[in-house]
């Protein structure tokens, strides 16, 4: 696809709602980003993991065209009722920014486990596509999400676009680094039924023996050359509007 085209692509996304009571700053932090250090970052029904290693420049991509695609997507579809034709858009938008896509995994199934948390959700979605690897993903997922729940202002980030209903729906993406240098991760997409839960539509605890849950998960590359040539394109149509919709989860430094 030629630049022209990607950019075009731009030009058409949905301008990011602006906030009328900035929360937080996003793409600024209280101090530097160490790469040989996990980090964390919170969005409206996301939370990103950065593995040891991965570059602020490839963070601040990630974070950016997450953002941008999962605003663009929900402007379409219903993440929930239309989580299919939702992901369908997130990804297609993602591979013309520049990033690869490589098999998609879709599954609807019913995780026979009481006491469910959205972690735990994350790591049996991981779990078919980094095999060995899953159980410090989840760990760390695990540490992301408690670090979002210790704090008021990370929790307000993360329900800006919640789904009210029978049903929550979130994302945890871990991202590491290739050795040539691009951001590599995991992109997934879950509804869980929370029909019966100890802590409302986000927080919850099943209090239930199975939960049904439906995933989308694609493991996904960036080209950063191509990206290069629009990242600020990108930063553009985020705008300020990015400044209260992510924030920096304490803890990972």
């Amino acid at each position: 696809m030629h630049i022209e085209q990607r950019l075009e692509f731009l030009d058409s996304l949905p301008a990011l709602p602006i906030q009328t009571k900035p929360v937080v700053r996003a793409f600024s932090i209280d101090k530097p980003i160490d790469p040989n250090k996990e980090s964390a970052t919170a969005g409206p029904d996301m939370i990103n993991i950065f593995e040891p290693g991965v570059t602020e420049q490839n963070r601040d991509d990630v974070n950016a065209c997450k953002l941008l695609m999962q605003n663009a997507a929900s402007q379409k579809y219903d993440m929930v009722k239309e989580l299919h034709q939702w992901y369908e858009y997130y990804t297609n938008g993602l591979s013309t920014l520049g990033w690869t896509l490589q098999k998609l995994h879709a599954q609807n199934k019913v995780i026979q486990r009481a006491g469910l948390t959205m972690d735990a959700v994350a790591f049996d979605i991981l779990q078919s596509l980094v095999g060995a690897n899953a159980p410090r993903l989840a760990a760390l997922a695990g540490k992301a999400v408690e670090g979002v729940k210790g704090n008021d202002g990370l929790i307000q980030i993360y329900n800006r676009s919640a789904q009210k209903g029978y049903e929550a729906t979130f994302d945890i993406s871990p991202v590491w680094q290739t050795r040539e240098g691009s951001p590599m991760m995991i992109l997934s997409c879950a509804t869980v039924d929370v029909r019966e839960s100890t802590r409302g539509i986000l927080w919850w605890k099943s209090t239930t023996k199975s939960t049904a849950v439906k995933s989308q998960a694609t493991p996904v590359y960036l080209n950063t050359q191509v990206y290069g040539r629009i990242r600020n394109k990108v930063l553009e149509k985020l705008g300020n509007a990015a400044e209260d919709l992510l924030d920096d989860i304490p803890g990972f430094q």
